[in-house]
């Protein structure tokens, strides 16, 4: 799983400039610590391609070029003035230094690009829907660097050719003559092999994280850390490529199928592995390898399918088109530039894209929130079970058993915390969404909360009335 840092747009046309009467000097100007100008967005989707600027929180900020010119010619020394003079000749129009200090204090300090009197102000941060939470770090940015630098030989054409005709030959080998019987059989007889499988599985996970790495220091950019967080349930690997967009299209697709590609890599040693030791095991960890690329390639959730069709398209995050999306197609629903933007194919494809991941969130959420008390009873007796079993396990000294048993627990453990996180989460969101539109109007105010509360009456009968709670 790729991460991306979340997307802060400096949305809309292009900044209406004030008269040169505007407001006098005001102190030097510069960036805010951390700051990076990645430069244009290339292979873009829209009509007019926005330039990127990373904070060193990682928000990347798309900007419109003469905001981007501006930021470029800020170098702490220069007064509004001079930067006005130099971003003249960059675009051949003329710019007064007012004019500069409003873009200046009105887009690029409000966007915590420029610091104001020494200290960076209260920078907007996105909150990207289904994002990777409570992230920690496996390998600092440093060591992915290293290991990314080490691993960039990979990359090269006779030896991704020669990996896609192995695997291939593998596969066909494995599926249509071998079979994964042996494998079967060998993890149900003994609990040991089954730990072999989820412990190479891991391996296979990290090494799909090296393959980001490796695929953005191919192309020239830095990858940031390789860590681990909750992605909506499930622990989640991932890896900061953000300094990938400054890279072409190619580049960035090349960053998004580096994990898929090294999985492959990964099956190929699994399969030189086995060939020496005849361990059917490595063969059922090959299988396994396999639906984790296909669930890699989902494209309606933050996995690798859906970056790598981000990138196709040529728009950075499809999820904050969703809504605008939605309101320009309802009769008499406002123009937003966020979609205005994008150039007539890139619509379409985004479009949709937004029509088949809406019904697919709303069965997959109104499900959760719907059996959420049945869903839940089911994942503790589970867990209750595993625990049962891992206890008697323990009293025979079947440790590897034992150790089974354990993952079972925090695994099913994990799923019941995800479940009310997002059920949560949802209800949070609501609830802002609830006193945005209702600020300063006590009637809205009114009809929000009781319709909040006719939202949860409503639940609560469903739940009684299905007989949710019995059993626990």
């Amino acid at each position: 799983m790729t991460a991306l840092a979340g997307h802060v747009t400096a949305g809309g046309p292009a900044p209406v400039l004030p008269s040169a009467d505007a407001p006098g000097p005001g102190p030097v100007p510069r960036l805010a610590g951390g700051v990076e100008l990645l430069g244009e967005y290339q292979g873009s989707g829209y009509s007019q391609p926005p330039s990127l600027v990373r904070r060193a929180d990682g928000q990347v900020i798309q900007v419109s070029p003469l905001l981007y010119r501006v930021a470029c010619r800020i170098d702490g020394c220069r007064d509004a003035a001079a930067i006005a003079g130099l971003v003249s000749g960059d675009l051949g129009r003329s710019l007064t230094a007012d004019q500069v200090r409003y873009l200046i204090t009105a887009k690029l300090l409000p966007l915590g690009i420029v610091a104001a009197g020494g200290t960076p102000a209260a920078a907007p941060k996105a909150s990207p829907l289904l994002s990777l939470r409570a992230r920690g770090t496996l390998l600092p940015e440093r060591a992915a660097n290293a290991a990314g630098a080490l691993l960039t030989p990979l990359f090269r054409w006779p030896v991704v050719v020669a990996v896609v005709v192995g695997v291939a030959a593998v596969d066909w080998w494995l599926f249509a003559v071998h079979g994964l019987g042996g494998g079967l059989r060998q993890v149900l007889r003994g609990p040991a092999d089954l730990l072999v499988v989820l412990g190479l599985s891991l391996v296979s996970a990290v090494f799909h994280e090296c393959g980001h790495a490796a695929g953005c220091r191919y192309g020239g950019a830095r990858p940031g850390k390789i860590g681990v967080g909750i992605y909506m349930v499930w622990p989640a690997f991932f890896t900061n490529v953000t300094d990938s967009y400054r890279l072409s299209r190619a580049g960035r697709l090349r960053t998004d199928l580096g994990g898929l590609y090294f999985n492959a890599v990964f099956m190929l040693a699994l399969a030189g592995v086995y060939a020496a030791t005849s361990s059917e095991v490595l063969l059922l960890v090959i299988a396994f390898t396999h639906l984790e690329m296909l669930e890699q390639l989902m494209p309606f959730v933050r996995f690798d399918g859906y970056f790598i069709l981000s990138d196709l398209i040529g728009v950075p995050d499809l999820f904050a088109r969703v809504v605008p999306i939605v309101k320009s197609a309802l009769r008499g629903g406002r123009r937003d530039p966020r979609v205005t933007g994008l150039r007539h194919r890139a619509r379409i494809m985004v479009t949709a894209w937004v029509l088949c991941v809406i019904p697919l969130l709303m069965f997959s959420i109104g499900y959760l929130v719907l059996y959420l008390p049945a869903v839940d009873r089911a994942l503790w007796r589970s867990a209750s079970l595993q625990a049962h079993l891992m206890t008697a396990q323990a009293a025979g000294h079947h440790y590897a058993a034992v150790a089974v048993d354990a993952i079972g627990i925090a695994l099913v453990t994990l799923s019941l915390a995800g479940s009310l996180y997002v059920v949560t989460g949802l209800a949070r969101r609501l609830t802002v969404l609830g006193r945005r539109w209702s600020a300063g109007r006590p009637a809205r105010r009114l009809l929000a909360a009781a319709a909040g509360l006719a939202v949860l009456a409503g639940l609560a009968a469903s739940w009684i009335l299905q007989g949710q709670f019995r059993g626990w």
